[in-house]
């Protein structure tokens, strides 16, 4: 067994970002390895439960493509997805849902397919830097120590753990108390009356909030339902104390399977998902509100009365922990204004989602078909020029990472992020170095909408 690894570019973490990074780096002729603590990719997306993908639009207009589109391609045409369609819960343009079974396995495919290696089971436990610059990291997998050199590194953990490791500064939760958003643990059902929620939402629409915004028969035009509602079945819920949980909405999104929804609604509040113990915790009580919910939606909400809990989790989801402090910080008024940065290497159209520690969700909203662009600042640091982020983990306030977190900017972030470490090797120079002219031209060749 070698435990002595050396590559051109190493991505920690393969979730879509991570991922996505990968694709970009060896795409771009970077010997590239991807190290992920699971079995498998997709991060949120599969090992969270977390579905469907929102949103890829800003009204009418695509605002990202590049590999995500080439990815939900791939499972369209493999009868995996049913592409992008309208959100009936009318809360934001479209959604994309997909079967996680073919998620997983369409992402290896692209990964491998590139030439990109996968190191499976293996876990990040240090980071060697010297003068600035991280030299290698060592993983723990099957009882070996690994340690992989390589000339560039991306984070894509969703949790910064290799920028903590490494040494550059990482931001956690919100300016006033630390506090991160709750986490959730995602359930699956099937047997849930779809047809029969549908004539619901015809009928009576005051039942489901958002969708009361849009012109009548939004639902109809779904190729699969997603649906908010049911408030008041919810507050009796609350208030007779059959619901122990801070939840004031029933949200549920149908997969690529029909009748078989993802049901996000538990609430894990004022836990810190970087602490393993709290982490823990989290992961018990997620499925402690899994069960309570599951019980209650068949025996209260219609459409509910036949279904059968296929999965919870099997991890639990993270909404925010870590944030890497970068070149540049991008702050919720930068996308409120919409800005358009002259190194934008994404464009996200997403509103600022903040879960709070109660029941309700604060939500800021651009107007109608508005987007913003991230720039390539906010994937690099400083601190330790050669460790770059993608995905969740980039330089963001905590309300601008309210909304760049969804995973469609994520794909975009990743492809950035892999692509200009590839830049980076080629001319032999550090990530803080790359001409974003020349990267912003790649990723548009690459299919990329970068402004």
């Amino acid at each position: 067994m070698n435990t002595e690894l050396d590559y051109d570019v190493v991505i920690a973490g393969g979730g879509i970002a991570g991922s996505l990074a990968a694709v970009a780096a060896a795409r771009h002729g970077a010997r590239t390895l991807l190290v992920e603590e699971t079995g498998q990719l997709g991060g949120s997306l599969t090992t969270c439960g977390t579905g469907p993908m929102m949103t890829f639009h800003a009204g009418d207009q695509q605002v990202i493509k590049g590999l995500g589109e080439e990815l939900i391609s791939r499972l369209v045409g493999k009868g995996l997805s049913p592409g992008h369609t309208v959100d009936s819960t009318g809360y934001t343009y479209t959604v994309t849902p997909f079967d996680t079974e073919g998620m997983k396995r369409e992402l290896e495919l692209m990964a491998t397919e590139s030439g990109a290696e996968l190191l499976y089971h293996a876990k990040i436990v240090s980071a060697d830097v010297k003068e600035g610059k991280a030299e290698s990291l060592t993983v723990s997998s099957m009882g070996y120590l690994i340690r992989i050199k390589a000339k560039v590194f991306v984070d894509s953990t969703g949790d910064a753990i290799l920028l903590r490791l490494a040494g550059v500064p990482v931001l956690s939760g919100r300016d006033k108390d630390g506090v991160n958003q709750p986490m959730t643990m995602n359930f699956k059902l099937s047997g849930v009356d779809i047809p029969l929620i549908r004539s619901i939402m015809e009928k009576d629409v005051e039942l489901f909030p958002f969708l009361k915004q849009h012109p009548k028969g939004l639902e109809k035009k779904a190729s699969r339902l997603s649906f908010s509602g049911f408030q008041e079945i919810m507050r009796k819920g609350m208030e007779s104390g059959e619901l122990d949980i801070d939840r004031d909405i029933v949200l549920c999104f149908e997969t690529n399977n029909l009748n078989e929804v993802i049901v996000n609604m538990t609430r894990i509040p004022r836990l810190d998902p970087l602490d393993p113990f709290d982490i823990s915790k989290a992961e018990t009580e997620g499925r402690r509100q899994v069960w309570e919910m599951y019980a209650y939606l068949k025996k209260h909400v219609p459409g509910f009365s036949n279904a059968l809990l296929l999965t919870s989790g099997p991890r639990v989801g993270v909404r925010s922990s870590g944030r890497m402090s970068g070149v540049y910080t991008i702050t919720a008024s930068d996308i409120l204004s919409e800005t358009k940065f002259s190194d934008g290497i994404a464009c996200c159209g997403y509103p600022i989602d903040i879960h709070s520690d109660g029941a309700e969700t604060k939500s800021t909203f651009l107007r109608w078909g508005g987007y913003y662009s991230i720039p390539y600042r906010c994937l690099i640091n400083s601190a330790v020029g050669n460790v770059m982020a993608a995905g969740r983990d980039i330089s963001s306030t905590f309300e601008a990472h309210a909304s760049l977190r969804l995973s469609p900017c994520c794909t975009a972030t990743g492809q950035a992020a892999g692509t200009a470490a590839a830049l980076a090797v080629k001319e032999s120079i550090s990530p803080i170095d790359v001409d974003t002219d020349n990267l912003r031209k790649t990723l548009r060749e690459d299919g990329a909408i970068v402004e």
